[in-house]
């Protein structure tokens, strides 16, 4: 799922110099630009505040079940994550691209067509939007049970690594946590959804920590790919949590079938959930995962910002949970799931790492079937659907 803010180009080498030598001392302060003033239409997504978990769980839970079963999306406030602790990580975010030569970069490329897996950085240009123009997409990528060693990192990170370490395991704690609590109530499951993502014993899923940036696409690229920056798709993990920021570029498509954009809402994390609950269903092949079709995994892009901001670059911060490694994508053990909802693997299902090892792998660079309005891919015997530009 993408989410994003604007950073500061370092306008010269002195600049980039500067910023690379403070590194190791001090991190530039990020600075949210304004919110667009811009007449738009605007995404109706529900809110959770989980400050009232303990006193109107049930109210939440409600709630929770009519957006994941309506539009797949919703925010949380409440969450008691300190808003400077927020601020912190857009400003650490800054150095992993503006901090890091394109050499060192390069020295920490991601294995996306050979392992399947983000760890490091997806560069520029990876990743076809359409008619033969290419992304204009950064990230760099943690993931939670391969931070270790410090030095595997680039070097302008390395000093803030105790931070990135301990904000995310606040943000498991704090805003994941409760969201698996709410849904195990929504689907009246008899285990805890949490301990798919981490066991009594400490076995955890390796989630993934990313920082995101995105160039403004020029005024012809944009003609060509009809504004698109990154096509409509659903999120490979389980659930995927985003701090919210000011500049306007994502967006929903609702039941109505119409795309709509996603507000900004000040600390607050915008909350949706992955393809291994549940799969596309405008296609008549109905594909649904663990939920049975119950939840909703919604498509979702990213576009070229309102005219008031579209000379911004754009940097954001994810939390992408997922299950612990082995789980498999059969319907939970619920009488809900098994009732309303349907069996899709005709075999053995795969596990949600095999699942999101081939995803990986394939988007942005697999070939499609082209259909009128989605273009179609088959994995592990499902039919997977895009939205092109």
């Amino acid at each position: 799922m993408s989410s994003t803010a604007t950073v500061a180009v370092a306008e010269s080498s002195s600049a980039f110099e500067k910023l690379s030598l403070n590194a190791t001392a001090s991190v530039p302060v990020w600075k949210a630009p304004p919110v667009t003033t811009e007449d738009l239409e605007w995404a109706d997504i529900l809110t959770i505040d989980l400050s009232k978990l303990a006193t109107e769980k049930e109210e939440l839970i409600k709630t929770v079940a009519t957006a994941l079963q309506r539009d797949g999306f919703f925010y949380v406030i409440g969450h008691d994550i300190a808003p400077e602790t927020l601020l912190r990580q857009f400003s650490i975010g800054q150095l992993a691209f503006d901090a890091v030569s394109r050499e060192e970069k390069e020295q920490h490329v991601a294995p996306i067509k050979e392992k399947g897996s983000f760890i490091g950085y997806k560069l520029q240009n990876y990743w076809e939007i359409t008619n033969g123009i290419r992304d204009r997409i950064e990230h760099y990528n943690f993931y939670a049970n391969e931070l270790d060693p410090v030095t595997r990192h680039p070097k302008a990170l390395q000093p803030h690594m105790p931070e990135i370490k301990a904000f995310l395991a606040e943000t498991r704690e704090k805003v994941l946590k409760p969201v698996t609590q709410l849904i195990d109530g929504v689907l009246g499951l008899k285990g805890h959804l949490w301990d798919l993502h981490e066991t009594p014993q400490g076995k955890r899923g390796n989630d993934v920590l990313r920082y995101m940036i995105y160039d403004p696409l020029t005024s012809e690229e944009a003609k060509k790919t009809n504004g698109v920056m990154l096509n409509g798709h659903t999120d490979f993990n389980s659930i995927s949590c985003l701090i919210s920021q000011p500049v306007t570029a994502l967006q929903v498509l609702m039941p109505d079938n119409i795309w709509r954009y996603v507000k900004h809402r000040e600390g607050a994390y915008v909350i949706n959930i992955g393809d291994q609950w549940n799969r596309d269903s405008h296609l008549q092949c109905a594909l649904s995962f663990m939920s049975g079709g119950i939840l909703k995994g919604t498509m979702h892009r990213v576009v070229r910002p309102p005219k008031d901001q579209v000379h911004l670059r754009r940097l954001g911060v994810f939390h992408f949970a997922h299950f612990i490694p082995g789980v498999s994508l059969e319907l939970f053990d619920s009488e809900k799931v098994h009732k309303e909802g349907h069996q899709i693997f005709e075999g053995k299902p795969p596990t949600a790492d095999e699942w999101e090892s081939a995803r990986v792998k394939s988007y942005g660079t697999g070939e499609f079937i082209k259909g009128e309005e989605y273009d179609i891919e088959i994995l592990n015997g499902l039919q997977v659907s895009f939205l092109p530009s």
